[in-house]
């Protein structure tokens, strides 16, 4: 059975079997696992288990959730020890947190035992020195101290010149830390989350009778590293007014401990925190110089492998959106039917970010056509296989006794199965009667079809039912309505009308049926064409952010 570790803000931690399908977190009481998080929505997110595999959900949060550090959309796989950030509880599955770290309230700043430097005194380089006269004895220490803090750097960055993941990065930084500054502990934070808070991500115990402690951090000294972009030194921590109320600290006989910012150049991303308590020599300013230099080069090593690995995900999801829109393109028709009496075109322009549109023609029997247009929503690969099975179970559906209100309603549940609660599909459905023009139809809250007769009326074929796979057993009423010599059908999908010019103005259907009242007359396949003409004039120099889809049909005879 699966388990999930809680780590609250404030309070002890604790643990919960999952035992259940779901469980859901937020401030409201009727959640499964209701959580006093101030930073927490009423309904914020949740966790669902599924043939062993469990996946999160953000329930439309207004502060997020957050995986591995990274904002989530939608719903993301979760795999052991990954996690996950609700507000300001940290949670985890099937392996414990192992950062036993708290930043607590202490007494007010005093500086009367330590030293605090600002950043930029210790990152600004020295002056060269182009004198060859004799040094004084205090300058060749200084010169020795520059030149070790050079050797110094120059390893480290050595060392992290390869790429690593951000995980490993971490852990390989506070070992080349500790390497070159001796410590007993030792803690680097990230700052994460909406709204951003420092939490721990790697925790070093050299000192291992420490090892079963709660490393305890006064807020006042984090807050100077932190917000004032202080380097802080305390040499007697045991009597320092920012640490002596701290009963661990006391416990642990911590000697000295020194907090530095992680500035990446711009701004501030975290903290290094390190202390002794065993090591007979306190740290001294050389060694806060040190730390410092060094967490500078750390965190621009640390935003750097976040770059790459936003770099490899906007890839990984350009590939995904090529894929999606390949799925896409292998479902829309090869050509247009030809069929005596009627001109029947479809067009369909995919964006680079799919949005599963989809149009298609239907045999069902020699008298008898269907006609399809759907967009589901949500885009991405995800999408376009959601229309892949609604079209192989519509086809399933298909043949010359189907009745259409039963087949949509067959088809909602399917879709309610296969998706999850934020995803659905509208849906048009025509059945056009050749011989005579009569139209049965259902529509599943699609934009609703325009019917334009040659002396400029215009019918709509409006909604008989919700869309598909909102609600499981849905029912669906069937519409009627007939096509007469000359009357033109249009079917299209949002990303025609919705779509904008550089002045961020909508295209908006009354511009598209204007032109179809005053072109009625003209072949269906020039009208697609200039309505494709027009669409791209209008959203030319502007990245679309859908599929833009239409199918016209007209009566000739």
């Amino acid at each position: 059975m699966a388990k999930l570790y809680v780590y609250p803000k404030r309070g002890e931690s604790f643990t919960i079997p999952f035992e259940r399908e779901k469980i859901t977190f937020g401030r409201s009481a009727d959640n499964t696992l209701p959580l006093t998080d101030p930073f927490c929505s009423g309904h914020h997110a949740v966790l669902t288990m599924d043939q062993g595999r469990i996946r999160v959900r953000d329930l439309g949060s207004k502060n997020g959730v957050f995986v591995n550090g990274k904002r989530i959309q939608g719903e993301v796989e979760i795999r052991s020890g990954d996690e996950i950030l609700i507000g300001q509880t940290r949670m985890s599955v099937d392996r414990k947190l192992l950062f036993n770290v708290e930043v607590s309230d202490g007494p007010s700043p005093s500086t009367s035992f330590n030293t605090v430097m600002k950043l930029n005194d210790i990152l600004v380089k020295p002056e060269s020195r182009t004198t060859t006269r004799a040094a004084p004895l205090g300058d060749l220490e200084k010169i020795r101290s520059e030149h070790r803090l050079f050797a110094v750097m120059s390893e480290v960055s050595k060392a992290l010149l390869l790429h690593r993941p951000l995980n490993e990065l971490l852990e390989h930084i506070m070992e080349l830390i500790s390497q070159n500054l001796p410590m007993d502990r030792g803690a680097l934070f990230l700052r994460e989350g909406s709204p951003e808070q420092l939490f721990p991500k790697v925790v070093r115990i050299n000192d291992k009778s420490l090892a079963g402690q709660k490393m305890q951090l006064s807020r006042s000294i984090v807050d100077m590293a932190f917000e004032q972009e202080l380097a802080v030194l305390s040499r007697d921590a045991l009597s320092d007014p920012r640490f002596r109320a701290r009963d661990s600290i006391i416990t642990a006989h911590i000697k000295s401990a020194v907090c530095v910012p992680l500035w990446d150049n711009e701004k501030v991303i975290g903290i290094v925190y390190a202390d002794r308590t065993s090591l007979t020599e306190p740290f001294d300013e050389e060694d806060l110089k040190l730390l410092t230099l060094l967490a500078n080069l750390a965190a621009v090593k640390i935003e750097n492998a976040r770059l790459v690995e936003r770099a490899l995900e906007n890839e990984r999801m350009e590939r995904e959106l090529a894929l999606a829109a390949q799925i896409q393109r292998d479902l829309l028709p090869r050509g247009s039917p030809s069929l005596e009496g009627y001109e029947i075109c479809g067009l369909n322009l995919p964006c680079f970010e799919v949005g599963g549109d989809y149009y298609d023609f239907l045999t069902i029997d020699e008298d008898r056509l269907g006609v399809i247009i759907g967009d589901v929503s949500g885009k991405g690969v995800g999408a376009a296989l959601l229309m892949a099975s609604l079209r192989a179970s519509l086809q399933s559906e298909i043949s010359a006794g189907y009745d259409l209100a039963v087949m949509t309603s067959r088809l909602n549940n399917f879709v309610h199965r296969s998706s999850a609660s934020n995803c659905f599909i509208t849906f048009v459905f025509c059945e056009i009667i050749l011989k005579t023009g009569a139209v049965r139809y259902v529509n599943a809250g699609h934009n609703p079809p325009a019917v334009l007769r040659p002396k400029g009326v215009i019918e709509r074929l409006g909604p008989t039912g919700l869309c598909l796979g909102m609600f499981p057993a849905s029912t669906y009423e069937i519409g009627a309505s007939r096509l007469e010599k000359g009357d033109v059908i249009l079917l299209f999908t949002d990303g025609l009308i919705e779509s904008r010019n550089k002045a961020g103005q909508e295209m908006g259907e009354q511009k598209i049926l204007d032109f179809l009242k005053r072109n009625v007359k003209r072949p269906a396949p020039e009208l697609v064409k200039d309505l494709e003409a027009q669409f791209q004039d209008f959203t030319a120099g502007v990245k679309p952010f859908d599929d833009t889809t239409l199918v016209l049909i007209k009566k000739t005879s």
